[in-house]
């Protein structure tokens, strides 16, 4: 039979492991905590989104600190130039999330990521308008995205 004060050990390292963050206790069993949140994501494209061209949209999610920081710093050009080469040479590290949307029409993406170890998610969208047409949606679990005539415009629905 368990000891009382093991018991209350027990029950203090699961209670810390999975409601207060306890940081110390995580890394000790080897859990990586996500910094990326996001479940689902609902589309609105104007008319005259995208000069009446469908709206080519990745959530991409790195898994890595160093693809984090590659992809932080690209505008949705880049991104999309560098995409196919950049998930070659990621391979598992880096997780892709695809729709198209087309002007005045709505569309969801469900995002399911394949592993809790997300360091940042960002959305390129790619438009014929110059541009950064990106933006972080890691923190946040759904979102509306509107996609515009020249950019798209974030709002949240429910945060991480």
């Amino acid at each position: 039979m368990l000891s009382i004060n093991f018991k209350i050990i027990l029950f203090y390292a699961v209670g810390c492991l999975f409601f207060s963050g306890c940081e110390s206790v995580k890394s000790a069993v080897g859990i990586k905590q996500s910094k990326v949140w996001l479940k689902k994501i609902n589309f609105k494209a104007a008319a005259n989104a995208n000069n009446s061209a469908p709206i080519k949209v990745d959530v991409v999610i790195a898994y890595k600190d160093d693809l984090a920081t590659e992809i932080g710093k690209l505008d949705a050009n880049t991104y999309f130039q560098k995409a196919k080469k950049l998930k070659s040479d990621a391979g598992d590290d880096l997780e892709i999330f695809p729709i198209a949307v087309l002007p005045d029409s709505s569309a969801s993406l469900d995002i399911t990521p394949s592993n809790n170890g997300g360091i940042v998610a960002i959305m390129f969208a790619r438009y014929d308008s110059p541009g950064d047409h990106r933006t972080n949606v890691s923190a946040d679990y759904e979102i509306q995205v509107d996609l515009n005539k020249n950019d798209l415009k974030i709002t949240t629905i429910k945060k991480g």
